[in-house]
This record gives structure tokens, C-alpha cells and sequence, in this order.
């Protein structure tokens, strides 16, 4: 047997940047979430770039959990488990406070028509009007209800003790007892044959969809002459919170994973990727799940394990179709034009953008899934991979790679940190050696790192 030369004489190379697998026939993309094994604060923002996510920074607090933000005639409003609040200068003004601090109310807020009002609920708490100054109890309206939502000019409301959905007179959600048959009021029944109670409202694409826990309906027709009820799929919701529409689709999350919906076929689970935290839900607090949207990506927290309230927030890239896992983790969202923002268990509202987590160096990671030289029964020799990236300035940039498929230590093989104020472009040339096959690549820093491309250079003996 003659051993390896340095330089054979008879070789040709393969150069093979890593995209969707290991294709040498597909052009250099973004590396996606199907190629790594674990990854924390990064996303494919810019293509065919893979970088570190944005930052974020602390907009205004409150205190305890907060579950709801949004704006309502130019101003804030959040909620948390002890009432509605509105922001006065530095601080926050009551709308309406509970006597208790039960975080697992379930409640809900809405504008309707003109958005001129700010309607809101909690369960048992009969629905409450206000208009900026003044808050009005409308007794008139359904009681008990959990969920409300609008359509064709008319308040929709539902709630978790019947099967009910009531809907309000024509372009007035203070009329409950009209009877006209065009523009009056009245309510409808959505039975299932397990009798399982709403868990879901939203106006889509035209129709009222009301969910239950295994099972979706779509509302049809305009008044009480055409208004008609369909169970199209049996797809249902476990958080009300989580349900997200979009200019294009409907996105929720069900008991067996994270769903979008276009309005004509079947919704489409999206969630196989992340299934391993689909799985480990609470669903004894699954109804704290929440999801929201920046219109690039679809953000979704998640109660796991043991936890009573959300402990992971995990985003969907809409474009990429691809899944990111992040550091924070949020229990509301509030997309205000161009400006997205999150709440958090502990009363903070933060805006995102910039490149530090409110003063902080994002920490970053992505691990890949193991690659190998190419043909294992063949002879060859890997020279290098080549990693093309730009560094901000401060942040830093490590390379680590491990022989075989699993388990293993991980050497250091390239650390840059970016001090000289200016972005660094740079071509990393990486050596591995490995008596296997097979190595894992690791990738990590601090700061706003964009990794443009890794190219794996393979040399290859002749026939």
C-alpha cells in the first residue's frame, strides 16, 4: 500500500458552499435551520446572508406580568394580571383594575368600526367600553365572554362556558337586542360532536373563524338572512393568543403544533422543525402561549417543561420558511408601523433594533449538523473551509470544530474580535484535522456578526 502523497499527481478539486445540505449543485444561500443542531440569536434577515438578529431596548415598564400592549387613538395601553392600563407621561393610569392579581384571566381587547372605541373582556366581566376618558359597561351585550373579534361592520363574541357566537347590530357594538333582519343582532350555535367549548375568535380573509381545541369553523354571510356556520378542517387552537393573521395567511398554535392557514386549503403545520418544544408544552398554561408578528418574522413564546408562564420565544422567518430560537423571551408583541415591540414577565416593554440587548452584546451561536469529506469510501483530503463574514465594530467572531457526529471536544481553531471602529470584512481560511471522517462545525460570538458564506474546499485524487 503506498502511502498518501502531499501533492498527488493526479487530483482536481471540489469547492462546495454549504446550502441546503450539502447540494453541490445549488448556489451559496443562507445556512438554514435544517442544517444545524442547536442556534441562538440568529437569523437570515438579509440574503443570502445568515447574521446575528437585532437588538432591543427598554421603551417603558410597568410592573408584573404583562399580557397585552398596543395603542389605542395615538396612546399606549398594556394589561397585566391585575387590569387595563394607559400611558400618562412616565407612567401608567388604571382603565380598569381588578380586585385580584389572577394571572390565568383570560381576556381580551379590540377596536371596532371607525376604531374610535376600546372594547375589552375577561371572562365574567361584561363588556366595557372606552373611549379615550370614559368607561362604560355595555349590559346589554353577551356575558361571560373570553374572546372577541369583528367582521363585516358587526362585534363578534364567544366564550369558554357555551357554544354560542353572538354577533352585535350593523356598525354598533353597544346594540345587543335589536331584531331587524339585516341590521340587527342575534347569535349562533357551533356544536361539535364532543361538545368541546370555544378557545379561539378572529375576523380573516372575510369570515369569522371560531376555534375550539381540535376543531376550526368559518362564519359566511353578511346578516342573520345568509349567516351560515362550516367546520372546513379539523384543526384547533390551545392560545388565543397566538393567533396572528397576516396580509397572506392565518397563523396559530394547535394542540399538536404551530399552523398556517391562506383561507382555501388546509392549513399547513409549520412547526416540525421546533416539535421538541411543541411537544414539552404545559398545556395545563398553554392559553400564556403568544405569537406576533414584525411582518418579516412570526415570533412565538412558548410555556414548557414545568413552567407557568412563557420560558421560550422561538421566531419563523416568513420568507426562508426557516425556525430561530432567542435569548429573550416575550409574553406580548405589538408591531406599530415600521417599530416592533415585546413585553416581558416582568412589566418591561422593549422596542427592537440596534446591536446590543439594551446596553448588552447579543450573545450568538450557531452548531451545524456534521458534514463529512464528501465520499467515505473514497480517498480525500479536505484543505480548508473558508468562512466570508463581516464584523461589527466590538463584536467578535469564534470558530470551533469536533471530530465525528456527536459528542467530542470542541478545538478552537480561528477568534477574531472587531476593535478598529469600522466594519471587517474577512475571508477565514480554517484547517480541520480529524483522524474521522466526519467533524462538526461551530460558529459563536458576541455583537452583529453576518456570515456570508462557508465554503468547504475538498481535494480530490484522480482515477
Amino acid at each position: 500500500m503506498r502511502p498518501w502523497v502531499e501533492s498527488p499527481s493526479k487530483s482536481k478539486q471540489a469547492i462546495v458552499t454549504i446550502a441546503d445540505g450539502l447540494n453541490q449543485s445549488t448556489e451559496s444561500i443562507e445556512i438554514k435551520d435544517s442544517q444545524a443542531t442547536s442556534l441562538l440569536n440568529v437569523d437570515s434577515f438579509i440574503y443570502p446572508t445568515l447574521q446575528t438578529r437585532e437588538g432591543y431596548s427598554l421603551f417603558r415598564t410597568h410592573s408584573g406580568y404583562t399580557n397585552r400592549i398596543f395603542k389605542f387613538l395615538g396612546v399606549w395601553y398594556c394589561g397585566n394580571s391585575r387590569g387595563l392600563y394607559k400611558a400618562a407621561g412616565t407612567g401608567w393610569t388604571a382603565v380598569y383594575e381588578y380586585n385580584d392579581t389572577n394571572v390565568n384571566r383570560l381576556w381580551d381587547a379590540a377596536m371596532f368600526f371607525n376604531g374610535d372605541k376600546l372594547y375589552f373582556i375577561d371572562g365574567s366581566l361584561q363588556l366595557r367600553q372606552y373611549d379615550g376618558s370614559t368607561l362604560t359597561t355595555l349590559s346589554a351585550a353577551r356575558p361571560n365572554s373570553s374572546f372577541i373579534a369583528t367582521y363585516s361592520n358587526r362585534f363578534f363574541m364567544a366564550g369558554t362556558n357555551d357554544n354560542l357566537l353572538w354577533y352585535s347590530g350593523l356598525r354598533d357594538a353597544a346594540d345587543w337586542t335589536s331584531t331587524n333582519k339585516y341590521t340587527g343582532t342575534g347569535k349562533i350555535t357551533v356544536e361539535t360532536q364532543d361538545g368541546e367549548k370555544p378557545s379561539g375568535l378572529v375576523g380573516f380573509n372575510n369570515h369569522v373563524i371560531l376555534f375550539k381545541k381540535y376543531t376550526m369553523h368559518k362564519l359566511f354571510g353578511e346578516d342573520s338572512t345568509n349567516f351560515s356556520m362550516t367546520q372546513p378542517f379539523g384543526v384547533g387552537c390551545i392560545a388565543d393568543r397566538t393567533i396572528v393573521p397576516t396580509r397572506e395567511s392565518l397563523y396559530w398554535l394547535g394542540p399538536d403544533g404551530f399552523y398556517d392557514y391562506m383561507g382555501g386549503s388546509a392549513p399547513v403545520r409549520i412547526s416540525d422543525p421546533i416539535k421538541r418544544y411543541i411537544e414539552d408544552i404545559n398545556p395545563a398554561y398553554a392559553q400564556h402561549c403568544v405569537a406576533g408578528t414584525d411582518g418579516r418574522f412570526v415570533y412565538l413564546s412558548l410555556v414548557t417543561g414545568t413552567a407557568t408562564l412563557p420560558n421560550v420565544t422561538l421566531k419563523y422567518d416568513l420568507v426562508q420558511r426557516s425556525w430561530w430560537v432567542e435569548s429573550y423571551v416575550a409574553t406580548a408583541y405589538h408591531l406599530d408601523g415600521q417599530e416592533f415591540y415585546f413585553a416581558t414577565a416582568d412589566g418591561r416593554i422593549m422596542r427592537m433594533g440596534g446591536a446590543t440587548d439594551n446596553g448588552t452584546a447579543i450573545d450568538w451561536h450557531i452548531e451545524l449538523k456534521p458534514m463529512s469529506f464528501g465520499d467515505e469510501t473514497a480517498h480525500k483530503a479536505i484543505h480548508r473551509l473558508r468562512i466570508v463574514a463581516d464584523i461589527d465594530p466590538g463584536a467578535s467572531l469564534n470558530v470551533d470544530y469536533a471530530p465525528g457526529t456527536e459528542g467530542g471536544e470542541w478545538s478552537n481553531v480561528f477568534t477574531q474580535a472587531n476593535g478598529s471602529g469600522q466594519i471587517r470584512s474577512l475571508r477565514v481560511p480554517v484547517i480541520v484535522r480529524t483522524p474521522d471522517v466526519w467533524y462538526r462545525l461551530k460558529l459563536y460570538g458576541t455583537g452583529r456578526v453576518k456570515v456570508h458564506r462557508i465554503i468547504k474546499e475538498v481535494s480530490r485524487r484522480g482515477s
